[in-house]
């Protein structure tokens, strides 16, 4: 295991399962290379809520918000293969093509890394940080440029992978950062995806965050609710010295999960700690670079 942080590619993929804060940590990420280099990109898929929810509500004017739909991103990816955007459009409007597209969703996938290649090619020296499709999708998606690769041996397809593989997959290229949860199952189910990856895409994380890692308590607090509660005078600590019992288990737990994530982990996981609402992306630059890990 490592003690540092390796420095961070020009693009900056943030992954990690459904609800722990993989868009949040992906604006702060780019909000610090913003306040560093003066710009920084930030792509999302889908409609793009949730980062220009972020965006808006911070006003992070020098961060560009990039939005990718994947059937807007197989139109962009396909026009170089078919050597004109009319052409591109009337095959891809095809109802044989159409069928073909959603039957073979890799690509769509292929696609979308090609759109993310673009705009780091559209915007050289500056940091772009994706926000990509939760864990297990993520794998496949990493992987899909590399086996299209092979598959298609030559051929406008086979440069197309080949450009992904090479401007965007390749080491040094891209970085990828990992984002989890303290609780043990999703801990363990996020080891296990670093793991794979660096089986099955040869890529090495460069960031494992832990985020929202329970606070401790105030020194004292549950040994004094527990003393109050026992003289039996103060019926409203019932539930005060409950929560803190349920918060203090919590913390013992998540101690418990660290430890094993710094001993099977290639790297030293980044904590960032609760919050009673959702950081700001300031918040998590002031939290990231405390660690080192901007």
């Amino acid at each position: 295991m490592t003690t540092g942080h390796p420095p961070l590619a020009q693009v900056v993929m943030v992954t990690g399962k459904g609800g722990v804060g993989k868009t949040t940590v992906a604006v702060g990420l780019a909000s610090a290379a913003a306040s560093k280099d003066g710009r920084a990109v930030v792509v999302e898929f889908g409609d793009g809520e949730s980062g220009r929810r972020l965006l808006h509500r911070h006003h992070e004017g020098t961060i560009e918000h990039v939005v990718i739909a994947p059937q807007d991103a197989v139109a962009r990816a396909a026009v170089p293969l078919f050597g004109s955007a009319i052409l591109a459009k009337a095959v891809l409007g095809n109802f044989a093509f159409k069928r073909f597209l959603r039957a073979t969703p890799a690509i769509r996938e292929l696609a979308m890394l090609e759109c993310v290649r673009m705009v780091a090619s559209d915007h050289p020296g500056v940091r772009v940080v994706v926000d990509m499709p939760a864990t297990g999708h993520g794998i496949a998606w990493l992987r899909v440029a590399s086996q299209l690769r092979d598959f298609t041996e030559k051929g406008p397809l086979f440069e197309l992978t080949d450009r992904v593989c090479k401007e965007l997959l390749a080491p040094g290229r891209s970085s990828i950062v990992v984002v989890t949860l303290p609780e043990r199952l999703v801990l363990h189910e996020t080891l296990e995806l670093c793991e794979a990856m660096e089986k099955q895409v040869g890529v090495r994380p460069s960031r494992l965050l832990v985020n929202r890692f329970p606070v401790a308590l105030p020194s004292r607090a549950l040994d004094d609710a527990r003393a109050i509660a026992a003289r039996g005078e103060t019926p409203a600590i019932v539930p005060l010295l409950r929560a803190l019992e349920a918060r203090d288990a919590a913390l013992t737990d998540a101690d418990a999960a660290l430890e094993d994530a710094l001993r099977r982990a290639h790297l030293a996981p980044v904590v960032l700690p609760a919050a009673p609402v959702d950081p700001t992306p300031a918040e998590v630059v002031r939290w990231l670079r405390a660690e080192g890990a901007a």
